[in-house]
């Protein structure tokens, strides 16, 4: 089975003790993994020590991203890849043979820069902003991947892509460089892992959802900021027939409990 997995920055920020040390078990029985993660939270705190103010957005669909001008860029590089090799050490100390990417190396995610931005200012109305050095993914190396995979190693990737146009780095979204990855590997599944059991609708975990009732979830008041994107990416990659679990990346065994049905299930269309 192959199986990629986002591991949120609240996994990282909580521990990834248990995901670790699950991954080995998971190899051992015959399957392949891709992992990529994010880790915005780390990027806020360097920007905080450097005395550089984080700046937020919300788009008018209610989806929040961190702006991202060319100092935050270069912090925002410099956080991704600490985590990145922190979270290989740990799975080589393990015994897995991970291997860290961006983006960026062999050309794995291409990136468009996006020139402006509609958000919602702080009076509530949309406005139109300077895109920044922020990136929406087209197309990914899927081959190179591929042969990783088949090599033996467990690619773990950080969400820094190349700019098509100039080849220089850009800032992507972790949920998005899944659903790219997944629409070219076509995985058996992919696991959104944070820090809560599922989506939560009344204070309960929605155990399953059809791609409708996603769309619904994606629309509920109750479904807001980081959340809201997980969901949406859930329902982009079941509208193509990949099934998503959305779950807890810092229980025990977290992506076995999800495979057996913990957490948030968005199912394909039969």
């Amino acid at each position: 089975m192959l199986i990629l997995i986002k591991v949120g920055g609240s996994v990282i920020r909580k521990g990834v003790d248990n995901l670790v040390k699950e991954v080995p078990r998971l190899l051992g029985n015959g399957h392949k993994l891709v992992i990529v993660h994010g880790g915005g939270y780390f990027v806020s705190e360097l920007m905080e020590k450097m005395g550089l103010k984080p700046r937020f957005v919300t788009s008018p669909s209610g989806v929040t991203s961190r702006y991202t001008d060319l100092e935050t860029l270069r912090v925002y590089i410099m956080g991704m890849m600490f985590l990145n090799k922190d979270l290989v050490s740990r799975l080589q100390g393990v015994g897995v043979n991970a291997i860290g990417l961006s983006g960026v190396d062999g050309g794995l995610l291409r990136a468009r820069r996006r020139e402006t931005m509609v958000i919602i200012d702080e009076r509530g109305r949309e406005r139109i902003v300077d895109g920044g050095y922020t990136g929406k993914i087209e197309s990914s190396n899927s081959d190179f991947i591929v042969k990783l995979l088949n090599d033996g190693f467990t690619p773990v990737i950080a969400p820094i892509a190349m700019d098509n146009k100039t080849g220089g780095p850009l800032n992507v979204d972790g949920d998005q460089a899944l659903e790219v990855l997944s629409y070219s590997l076509r995985p058996d599944l992919a696991v959104i892992l944070t820090d809560v059991d599922g989506v939560l609708m009344n204070g309960k975990v929605v155990g399953r959802a059809s791609i409708t009732e996603a769309q619904e979830l994606f629309k509920s008041q109750e479904v807001k900021g980081g959340m809201k994107r997980k969901v949406y990416t859930a329902m982009q990659l079941a509208s193509k027939g990949i099934r998503v679990v959305i779950s807890n990346g810092t229980i025990e065994n977290p992506i076995s409990s999800a495979i057996n049905g913990f957490g948030t299930h968005v199912i394909p269309n039969q």
